[in-house]
């Protein structure tokens, strides 16, 4: 099959994550994928230089997988704030249908609301190629300006009753999609692949550990992530005093960026715990085993509440896939999936609560290992990256049948 993926993030900048993990899984069955995507990260080269509307391709583009090969097309835009989202809009549908006409797309697989979903869905039509929507957040939640979320929400109800089918990594986010409009019939759970060749116990993490002074035998607690607002890491380390007072030499290492940093190196400086708290900023992703490896106990931190509940990190299936005990916020998104302790998970009601079940984990080496060896065994039995390329790759056969079936039947 010739698969498109589209997303409206940078797929080389954005960290690694569900989108590059089932696109480079499936190139590994022997499928040629092409990607779009949108360089939401971009600076203009010079004050004049407020355009670049000629598409890019970069080709043999591997960030998950070794092996892997991904033809990534970078429709260009207007570099004006503002305006770039706009003029994305038309190039995207314009490269789109291209690609879908040279290419001989049998099947997209879109990720994105805003920048490309109706275009993507109206081209998957006029071609008549089945669309596939990859539900992994409620993305209205994401939008950073909140007069948008309602048009991102409307955007998301029209393109969840148009496409051929939706494909949540949740129970949680299935429910979401029929809420926002999805038919139950067109639903189908597709489990976030883990790569547990990668993600793995037993990591050799010196290098890192070298890299940010943190000696041997530190009791370290390990958060990964983007840095949103809702993280609930500025309550967490409100926390850390009582930690440090517990358990004098722990350290907090935040692997991760985004807008709330500045906030949480505010209140790093306020309580004094420049040399107890690290944040690393982004890092690369082949060195996520590493750090996850350095931890004492991982944690997930977010906020709980009606707009959060239903999120799932994918972070902690890769946190309790390298055989670390987890301190987790109580989320549906994640509860469904990873009900306690007999999965590697203790659930906290609020990251405001959470520094006393960090503390009781890291006093207690014996209940670490029990909730270690839980977690692995559950990871191993249900997250294989090529089984769920398989699950994938079957869906996407399964509908581009319908379709020759369906026009087939027009015809006659």
């Amino acid at each position: 099959m010739n698969i498109l993926f589209v997303h409206e993030v940078d797929w080389l900048a954005k960290v690694v994550f569900d989108i590059h993990f089932l696109a480079e899984g499936v190139s590994l069955l022997g499928h040629q994928i092409y990607a779009i995507d949108y360089e939401d990260s971009w600076s203009r080269k010079g004050f004049f230089n407020l355009n670049r509307l000629k598409t890019s391709q970069i080709e043999g583009v591997s960030r998950a997988y070794e092996g892997a090969s991904v033809c990534l097309r970078r429709p260009g835009f207007l570099q004006i704030p503002g305006l770039s989202r706009v003029s994305a809009f038309i190039t995207h549908y314009r490269e789109i249908g291209k690609t879908i006409r040279e290419k001989a797309i049998d099947a997209i697989v879109i990720y994105s609301i805003p920048t490309n979903g109706l275009q993507t869905v109206h081209l998957a039509k006029k071609f008549n190629i089945p669309v596939v929507f990859r539900s992994i957040d409620m993305l209205n939640m994401l939008v950073p300006y909140a007069p948008l979320r309602p048009i991102t929400r409307l955007l998301e109800k029209r393109v969840y009753a148009a496409v051929d089918a939706v494909l949540p990594n949740t129970p949680q986010y299935a429910k979401y999609v029929v809420r926002m409009g999805a038919a139950e019939s067109k639903v189908r759970l597709l489990p976030f692949p883990l790569d547990t060749k990668l993600f793995r116990p037993l990591v050799d993490c010196s290098e890192v550990r070298q890299k940010w002074g943190i000696e041997e035998g530190t009791p370290v607690i390990v958060f990964i992530g983007t840095l949103f607002d809702f993280s609930g890491l500025d309550e967490f380390i409100r926390q850390m005093p009582q930690v440090v007072r517990e358990i004098p030499e722990a350290k907090l290492l935040i692997v991760g960026d985004g807008p709330q940093r500045a906030k949480l190196e505010q209140i790093i400086r306020d309580l004094g715990l420049e040399k107890q708290v690290i944040i690393t900023g982004f890092q690369p992703y082949r060195t996520m085993p590493e750090y996850t490896n350095l931890a004492t106990v991982c944690i997930n931190t977010f906020v709980v509440n009606e707009t959060t509940m239903d999120v799932f990190p994918a972070k902690i299936l890769q946190y309790v896939a390298c055989g670390k005990a987890t301190v987790a916020t109580a989320l549906r998104g994640i509860t469904t999936l990873l009900p306690g302790e007999s999965h590697g998970v203790v659930y906290s009601a609020s990251s405001a609560e959470m520094g006393g079940e960090v503390i009781a984990l890291l006093k207690s080496p014996e209940r670490r290992q029990r909730l270690e060896e839980a977690g692995l065994h559950q990871i191993r039995e249900k997250y294989s990256p090529e089984k769920i390329a398989r699950e994938l790759e079957t869906i996407l056969e399964e509908l581009i049948k319908e379709k020759q079936s369906d026009s087939r039947t027009r015809r006659a």
